[in-house]
């Protein structure tokens, strides 16, 4: 079996022209957390991982669980029913992915390098992760090198401890291709300035300047989430898997400009760029003109930091309308860890008490299908927006609607 695992590497490294394999450093984070119809030839060949006794190289964390969690999306019967037919070999799935190394429940995120989750990789560990939020934080923001893997092809390089040396493992591979000036007068939107950049760039690997007019040196908590969802966004919108940002990310801050190619292509992002991608969302609600019935924040999901911001957000919409509880249905995302540590502050009772929900879950699993076509969602996330029919409003719009019931300033 472990010559099988390996003859499957070797033949992808062989596609991606590598000299050779390199040895992995640091855990694994996959893709495919959950378990539908339609994947049996991958659930059969995680049985016979298993049956050979193999186990990843380090324990791993995996994507989002499945949104089983039904009172948290408030969902209808119909709704219920279809989702757990969808879901009904997930309880058997999950015990698959602790056999073959999964850390467990509190290792189910899109957000595994926080501290409270703890797969958090070291500047230069070489990885073999999937998820594109991820696999774009872990390059751009902690300087760890991993290209963006399909799915079992993650599960298998680490299960061999071996990927190859290609792409972003490669220091030729981490070199910008593109020089991007930001030209904004305030700090853009992270998860608009994100879509912006991955639509113009796709694939490559974009040098920011100007941003850290706004961010400051290094990398604090705040800035961590903000390149956290300007990377996920990018990666959504494009396919960009590593940035680097002026004075802020580990290798530009080293190299400065000499991390560009001398080719480079030049582009500059302004708020006119900004405005004319906001603009350019289509409104794919059944009824354009419905108040919204669902909002989602969370995709990516919340730090801590970012759930307290969220929650002094909707506590002084609250208070600026006179309002104790919320108009639209707000189901807030986060880790497992992440929330049962926020579940202890008081911010946690107040928003429940305004009819908040949260979630260990992703909106993406519920969304990216027809099961709930007719709900009228919004969101401030663009890669959601992108993968599904929500809406997209920036973070001070979501605040006052979903207190309100109201579109105030429909994209």
């Amino acid at each position: 079996m472990m010559q099988r695992v390996m003859a499957t590497i070797v033949t992808y490294g062989e596609a991606l022209e590598a000299e050779r394999l390199v040895g992995i450093t640091g855990s694994g984070h996959f893709v495919i957390a959950h378990a539908i119809p339609g994947i049996a030839p991958s659930m059969e060949m995680l049985d016979d991982l298993i049956a050979a006794g193999l186990q990843t190289a380090y324990p791993f964390t995996v994507d989002p669980a499945a949104p089983l969690d039904v009172d948290n999306w408030r969902l209808t019967e119909s709704q219920t029913a279809k989702l757990r037919r969808m879901y009904r070999e997930q309880a058997l799935y999950d015990r698959k992915l602790k056999a073959l190394g999964c850390r467990g429940p509190d290792g189910y995120t899109c957000t595994p390098y926080l501290p409270e989750v703890g797969n958090t990789p070291r500047r230069g560990d070489i990885l073999a992760w999937s998820e594109s939020a991820c696999v774009v934080f872990a390059n751009a923001v902690l300087g760890a090198r991993t290209n963006r893997n399909g799915a079992i092809i993650d599960l298998l390089c680490n299960i061999a401890g071996k990927v190859p040396l290609s792409g972003f493992l490669t220091d030729e591979g981490r070199r910008a291709t593109w020089c991007l000036r930001i030209k904004t007068r305030a700090r853009p939107l992270p998860q608009l300035l994100g879509a912006a950049i991955g639509r113009l760039v796709l694939a490559d690997v974009p040098y920011i300047v100007g941003l850290d007019r706004f961010l400051g040196g290094g990398i604090d908590a705040d800035t961590r989430d903000y390149l956290h969802e300007l990377g996920a966004a990018a990666a959504a919108a494009g396919a960009v898997g590593l940035f680097h940002v002026e004075n802020v990310t580990p290798e530009a801050v080293d190299a400065g400009p000499a991390i560009m190619d001398r080719d480079c292509q030049t582009a500059v992002i302004d708020e006119d760029t900004l405005a004319d991608l906001t603009a350019s969302y289509p409104v794919l609600w059944r009824d354009a003109a419905a108040a919204p019935a669902k909002c989602f924040l969370g995709c990516p999901h919340l730090s801590r930091n970012q759930l307290q911001k969220w929650s002094a957000a909707i506590e002084n919409a609250l208070q600026r309308h006179g309002r104790r509880r919320l108009a639209v249905h707000t189901t807030i995302c986060a880790a497992p860890p992440v929330l049962q540590a926020f579940a202890k502050s008081r911010a946690w009772r107040r928003l429940i008490d305004a009819g908040v929900r949260f979630s260990p879950a992703c909106a993406m699993q519920l969304f990216d299908n027809d099961l709930s076509r007719d709900d009228a969602v919004i969101t401030n996330s663009t890669k959601l927006r992108t993968y599904t029919h929500a809406r997209f409003f920036p973070d001070d719009d979501i605040a006052d609607i979903v207190v309100t019931g109201r579109l105030r300033h429909a994209p």
